[in-house]
């Protein structure tokens, strides 16, 4: 999915089977590596997760087409789960600032480009700190919430786009796991990079603790919204393939109110929707509608264009 500064909580579908969105021939090779040798790990909702056996990288089979992909993200965004993540204005703005702050000591001073901004929480946040910043996002819902927001935002797909400047920074915040091919993506955006500027991201970690305590409930294990899966280690390698140095990788945690945590995992992962229920309904109001840091299981990677 290409909305990601705008993604309030754990991305989730309107869960279609494969046969509904992807039949299509299967991807023969890895996106990563190049490696067409995978191993089977389990099967949910009724996708296949496989592991490329060469670098490690976690996908689904079969592996959607793009357009079809962009087709049901695009609904997402009208009338599914999207919908609602967009309406959470308070929480996308909470979530925009801490990623600002992350990621802004790192940037160079100069114009930021928020790729797949959804209905434009981060720009905001970053015009409202002084920024020159503008979003490119392909949905046409979004978009238009975007634009009547009074945000520099385009529509349109990375490959399709050819900016009219250079960028201190670019980020793709919860991107590139919705891309059939993510290493391409960074090849592109990377060159839209100034000398010295920043290249940021965010991805759900499958070596988290939260993923591995899960297994293959943990929300972010979420077909066909998510079609990789990445470790610090297969995130670092994406980013140095495509030509970025000095990369960084740690942990980030969302900042969620308990309420809105408990409504998504009760779509997402409803076993643990009541406990956490249960906790919320134990405290006062005012801790009930603080946005707790929570750790859902993702990192933040920035990784730097070089000056040469």
């Amino acid at each position: 999915m290409t909305g990601g500064a705008d993604r309030a909580g754990p991305a989730t579908s309107g869960r279609p089977a494969p046969a509904a969105l992807a039949d299509g021939p299967l991807e023969p090779h890895c996106p990563l590596c190049g490696g067409e040798q995978r191993e089977a790990l389990f099967t949910k909702r009724g996708w296949r997760f496989v592991r490329c056996a060469g670098c490690r990288l976690v996908s689904i089979r079969p592996l959607p087409r793009a357009e079809e992909l962009a087709a049901h993200h695009e609904q997402s965004y009208r009338e599914g789960a999207y919908a609602t993540f967009a309406a959470a204005d308070q929480i996308r703005s909470m979530v925009a600032r801490r990623r600002l702050d992350a990621v802004r000591p790192l940037a160079p001073p100069g114009p930021w480009l928020d790729v797949g901004c959804s209905t434009g929480s981060f720009v905001a946040e970053a015009i409202a700190a002084g920024l020159d910043a503008e979003g490119l996002e392909v949905s046409a819902a979004a978009v238009a919430q975007a634009r009547a927001r009074g945000l520099a935002v385009r529509q349109g797909a990375v490959e399709e786009t050819e900016p009219t400047r250079t960028y201190a920074a670019v980020s793709a915040f919860d991107v590139l796991e919705h891309l059939p091919d993510p290493t391409a993506f960074v090849r592109r955006v990377a060159g839209w990079l100034a000398p010295g500027g920043v290249l940021a991201v965010t991805l759900p970690d499958i070596a988290s603790p939260a993923a591995r305590l899960l297994g293959r409930r943990w929300f972010y294990y979420a077909p066909p919204d998510h079609v990789h899966y990445f470790t610090p280690t297969t995130a670092r390698r994406l980013l140095e393939t495509g030509g970025l140095t000095d990369v960084r990788v740690k942990p980030f945690r969302k900042p969620l109110t308990l309420d809105y945590a408990a409504a998504q995992l009760a779509a997402l992962t409803p076993f643990l929707a009541p406990p956490v229920r249960a906790a919320a309904a134990l405290l006062p109001r005012r801790l009930r509608d603080r946005a707790w840091p929570l750790p859902l299981g993702e990192i933040l990677l920035t990784a730097r264009r070089a000056t040469t």
